[in-house]
């Protein structure tokens, strides 16, 4: 165990943790339901603004990230989101806050995110830790491609 406390007061933990459980609903599924249960029951105002939260938006072209590589971008009308291509034709989207101190990831290094800060890794491909300290792996969002389009849903 390493200590951070002259950087940012936690104690750190230098090797990757356990695995982390991925939960059975993602985002868009629960703002979904809510959704349509708040209309349901007459808050349609609540319930535009649920649906709104999971939408798809497009985010880049498939050129801008070259096979290994990953961009962060701030698609209008979205949140920042970190895409990378782990491999020709697959793309994943993930957020692009390290989970130790929710410091923006600062580049990558073979088949890791690499968080500057405290040297927290994550997968390209999976969003994995690969090493600590940081706690979990990065939130996943959903990435479709249409044409040249790189689409993530939030």
């Amino acid at each position: 165990m390493t200590n951070c406390t002259d950087v940012c007061g936690t104690a750190c933990e230098t090797t990757a943790p356990a695995e982390t459980k991925t939960p059975g609903f993602t985002r868009r599924s629960l703002l979904r339901t809510a959704a349509i249960g708040l209309a349901a029951l007459g808050m349609s105002s609540v319930a535009s603004t649920a649906m709104a939260a999971s939408k798809k938006i497009t985010v880049c072209k498939t050129t801008a990230i070259k096979v290994g590589g990953a961009n962060i971008f701030n698609p209008k009308g979205g949140v920042p989101v970190l895409i990378t291509h782990p491999k020709a034709g697959v793309f994943r989207a993930f957020s692009p806050y390290c989970t130790h101190q929710q410091v923006p990831l600062a580049g990558i290094s073979g088949t890791n995110l690499v968080c500057n800060q405290h040297g927290a890794s994550f997968n390209t491909d999976t969003g994995k830790v690969t090493g600590g300290p940081a706690p979990t792996g990065l939130p996943k969002y959903t990435v479709t491609v249409s044409g040249t389009s790189v689409i993530v849903t939030f």
